[in-house]
């Protein structure tokens, strides 16, 4: 738990990023942080979930790359990280 903590330094995520992570370790789900796949970085992946969470537009061929090794990517944008996400996690 502690290298996903020092992933989390204020040098290397968003406040957005930071506040997922508290509400993921809140509500005891296990997560990955800061994971490269096929070279490309994900911000969390929460069981097959695939989750990034920034304030712009994704790329299609980073999805469509998450799909084809059997990731769901999901996408947030920094003013949705709430308690109320939680629930999309969870169906995950």
């Amino acid at each position: 738990m502690r290298k996903q903590l020092l992933k989390f330094s204020r040098l290397k995520s968003t406040k957005a990023e930071r506040r997922f992570s508290e509400l993921l370790k809140k509500h005891r789900i296990p997560f990955k942080a800061k994971v490269k796949i096929q070279g490309r970085e994900v911000d969390f992946i929460v069981g097959r979930c695939a989750i990034d969470i920034d304030g712009h537009e994704q790329f299609d061929g980073k999805n469509e790359m998450l799909v084809r090794e059997g990731f769901i990517p999901i996408h947030f944008d920094n003013r949705e990280v709430s308690e109320k996400i939680i629930n999309k996690i969870l169906q995950c």
